[in-house]
């Protein structure tokens, strides 16, 4: 099935008109949003300057009401009113000091009732509803509304019908303060009942939007203030849930608090006495309204937005269309052998570069090209060289087992055995390719080179294996081909020769205990040793002059460097040297573990 093919020059029209059209819808909803919260914002903080004024009047005239309640607890008259042997003398004068102090209430017209009474016999009252309320004495003023008897303050609380009006308003809201005897320990109670005109009378010229609605918040409980009467709200704790985020209206005075109602936001700030709150929803319609006026702006912008959009999108179809194209036709040559470099494609541009690349390419496979024949002509060449040479080995190796034929016979078995050395040396050279060998197998080059060197310097020198940890260690450590001679050669002439007396070269193989299998191989020799740096720079690669000059200090770093290429760094030679006293060269092989997990 062949290979579905995308173009790159369409993936790049699809990419910048998604991308356009991601960054207009981006730019476009976000504007939305930032619109929608900013009417929010404005709205709410509206709302909230109209709550402040309504609670203001509303804290005036509650102010004003608990002041005249507090005041009839204070006034001499009014307790010995209520306190004293004979109130029937004092009823004329506080009836007359109660109505001066009624009268001149602003919110008079809203106290239904202005009671004080013991709760039995002393009852003096004021109010609206005086007329129109059925007469007061001990048994009727325990139908009142949170009248206790003196026995507790219950001010600003609920809202209640009084049964005792006959007509007329009748839901009030209780304001109670208790009149105390210090001496006599009797208690006394000021009533006060607040028509709830006082509130709908306050928010009748509130600038209510249609779908907002109204609430007045006290001690918990809600009322919706509908059509001058207040409506309680069922399970207005669960009902109306606080937010958490407030912030985000920055509204004017932090003690406004915000709450959710069925799916609306609800404003409520504090009348700032008692436990009161008016309250007012957000007018989401009308928030939600103003929105397609606002969006007509952003419709032009998106619009503009995405037009560049499609003028980026040609601009770029035709700057990357044709050059691609140009590309394409040229790798076309180039797949149907044509390696002609074409100059047209260089443009001065990331395109250009491309271009010059293919033209780059189609030079070098053109000499390359050319230098493969070439290669074949030399590998010809080479193959015939190479098959005329393999008959001077042979040459060699006959001539050799002929000299020690002749050696034998003429009874002089040094030079015999120097030859065979030398001849087993030849083709360990001239034989395989192989990199590692057996240790055991490197031992016995030594042993032949040993042999030829001893033979040189008449026995002067000796080479003794001194102790091997494990037998097996010959057998299965593999070591790079001609890595002990460099050794042995380079302790014979820079450490045994230059002290110009007899000496000896020791091998030991053991396993190191601290690095797990690895094997150790000491060649130390008594020659005249070196110091730390000769020993250091022995193991550096020498310079092109140094080389040339001291070709045998070469051979070390050579064996160094071979043995980390066959086995990694943790690998090679360690050389431990003492002036006057000979140097130990450390070999680190990597050992080779049985069946068992021991070498």
């Amino acid at each position: 099935m062949p290979r579905l093919r995308h173009s790159i020059r369409a993936r790049v029209i699809v990419l910048s008109l998604t991308f356009t059209a991601l960054i207009a819808l981006s730019v476009f909803l976000a504007s939305v949003l930032t619109l929608y919260r900013s009417t929010t914002r404005a709205t709410a903080q509206s709302t909230e300057y109209n709550l402040q004024v309504a609670a203001n009047t509303l804290y005036q005239s509650v102010a004003e009401i608990d002041t005249l309640a507090n005041w009839c607890t204070v006034d001499s008259t009014v307790r010995n009113f209520v306190f004293t042997s004979s109130p029937s003398k004092q009823l004329l004068d506080v009836y007359n000091l109660v109505l001066n102090k009624y009268s001149s209430q602003h919110t008079a017209r809203y106290l239904r009732r202005l009671l004080v009474t013991d709760g039995a016999t002393r009852i003096m009252q004021q109010g609206t509803a005086v007329a129109q309320s059925m007469a007061l004495n001990a048994d009727t003023l325990s139908l009142l509304p949170g009248f206790t008897g003196g026995q507790k303050e219950n001010s600003w609380t609920m809202l209640a019908t009084d049964p005792l009006i006959l007509y007329g308003q009748k839901e009030i809201i209780p304001v109670i303060r208790t009149i105390s005897s210090q001496t006599s320990g009797q208690t006394a109670e000021v009533y006060i009942a607040v028509s709830s005109d006082l509130i709908t009378d306050t928010v009748q010229d509130y600038a209510l939007m249609d779908g907002c609605e109204l609430f007045w918040f006290m001690d918990g409980r809600v009322w919706l203030i509908q059509d001058d009467h207040l409506l309680p709200v069922e399970n207005a704790g669960t009902t109306f849930a606080p937010r958490t985020d407030a912030d985000r209206f920055e509204l004017l005075d932090s003690r406004t608090r915000v709450f959710d109602y069925q799916g609306q936001i609800v404003l409520a700030y504090p009348v700032g006495s008692h436990d009161l709150y008016i309250a007012q929803t957000l007018p989401s319609t009308v928030i939600l309204g103003q929105l397609p006026a606002m969006l007509m702006p952003l419709l032009w912008a998106l619009a503009a937005i995405l037009l560049l959009g499609v003028v980026l999108t040609m601009l770029l179809r035709h700057m990357i269309s044709a050059p691609v194209q140009a590309l394409q036709d040229q790798l076309t040559r180039i797949g149907q052998g044509d390696f002609s470099p074409n100059p047209s494609i260089e443009w001065d541009n990331e395109m250009g570069d491309i271009g010059r690349g293919i033209n780059g390419l189609s030079r070098s496979v053109s000499s390359l090209m050319e230098k493969r024949l070439d290669d074949e002509r030399q590998k010809k060449d080479l193959e015939y060289r190479m098959l005329q040479n393999q008959i001077n080995p042979h040459f060699i190796y006959n001539t050799l087992n002929s000299i020690k034929w002749m050696a034998t016979i003429q009874h002089a078995p040094g030079i015999a055995e120097m030859t065979m050395a030398l001849s087993r040396l030849m083709k360990s050279v001239s034989k395989g390719n192989e990199r590692l060998v057996p240790l055991q197998e490197e031992f016995a080059l030594l042993n032949d080179y040993f042999t030829i060197q001893q033979y040189r310097y008449g026995g002067t020198i000796t080479l003794e294996v001194t102790y091997i940890e494990d037998e097996r260690f010959c057998r299965d450590c593999m070591i790079p081909r001609f890595t002990l001679q460099p050794l042995v050669e380079n302790a014979i002439f820079h450490g045994i020769e230059p002290k110009g007396c007899a000496g000896s070269i020791l091998l030991t193989i053991a396993h190191d205990p601290d690095a797990g299998n690895d094997i150790l191989i000491r060649l130390t020799d008594d020659g005249v040793g070196m110091t730390a740096e000769q020993a250091a720079k022995a193991l550096t690669e020498p310079g092109p002059e140094e080389a040339a000059a001291k070709y045998r200090h070469v051979g070390i770093w050579n064996v160094h460097r071979r043995l980390q290429y066959s086995f990694g760094e943790a690998y090679g030679l360690t050389i431990d040297s003492t002036p006057g006293q000979g140097t130990t060269v450390i070999i680190r092989l990597p050992g080779k573990p049985d069946r068992k997990g021991d070498i």
